[in-house]
């Protein structure tokens, strides 16, 4: 009876940590650090400071979601050691959050320095065949993070990074209008905050702190 017990808080904590909303945040701000970073382009700036830029948001945001997750998730789902499974999955979602963060930044970062130096950095590939390709890159580790959380609303904030570089790259809107890039990856931040706010906000209504010992200590 111990043992199926310590499962039912396992899988329920499980399935604590990946409703609460702060995936759908961290999209929001790695989609917001797209959006700054193109806004300060528009001002002719040095290339690290646009780096800077999106890389500090992002990055910081990746923080921000840890931090919450440790002070505000954790209280109220108790503290429970997994098990070995549990803990190879959970540092394969962490390793595939960092890939997303960095493979958007890197992807953003090149299409800039492509524009803003006349070069293509897929060479003669057409631009339907870079944008398939920075479609993979994005989509598959978002994919990844999609089947582990069993979270297939994560795709839809993947696309719309896909959304925003078929915009650039495919239809060459920022070409017409140099803040269609900030414009297209900001509603992009905006769907993805409206999303992931109001279910972060409502699992710290529905769910109340615990004591420190109901849980804790608990190993499954």
């Amino acid at each position: 009876m111990t043992s199926i017990r310590l499962n039912d808080i396992e899988r329920h904590s499980w399935r604590m940590t990946t409703k609460d909303g702060l995936l759908d945040i961290l999209f929001g701000f790695m989609l917001l650090g797209a959006c700054v970073s193109s806004l300060v382009s528009l001002w002719e700036t040095p290339d690290w400071l646009r780096l800077a830029s999106l890389s500090s948001v992002q990055f910081g945001g990746l923080g921000f979601i840890g931090w919450m997750r440790r002070r505000e998730v954790q209280p109220r789902i108790g503290r429970v050691k997994f098990g070995s499974k549990r803990v190879r999955s959970t540092r394969n979602l962490r390793l595939l959050m960092i890939v997303c963060v960095a493979a958007t930044l890197i992807l953003v970062l090149l299409t800039t320095l492509s524009a803003r130096l006349g070069f293509s950095i897929f060479g003669k590939t057409s631009a339907l065949s870079a944008w398939a390709i920075i479609t993979a890159v994005i989509m598959i580790p978002i994919g990844g993070l999609a089947y582990y959380h069993n979270y297939p609303r994560l795709l839809l904030h993947g696309s719309f990074f896909v959304i925003a570089e078929f915009l650039h790259i495919v239809v060459g809107w920022p070409l017409f209008w140099p803040p269609a890039a900030a414009l297209s990856y900001g509603i992009g931040s905006l769907i993805s905050f409206s999303i992931g706010i109001p279910i972060f906000l409502h699992f710290l209504r529905t769910m109340p702190r615990i004591s420190a010992g109901e849980y804790g200590g608990s190993d499954v």
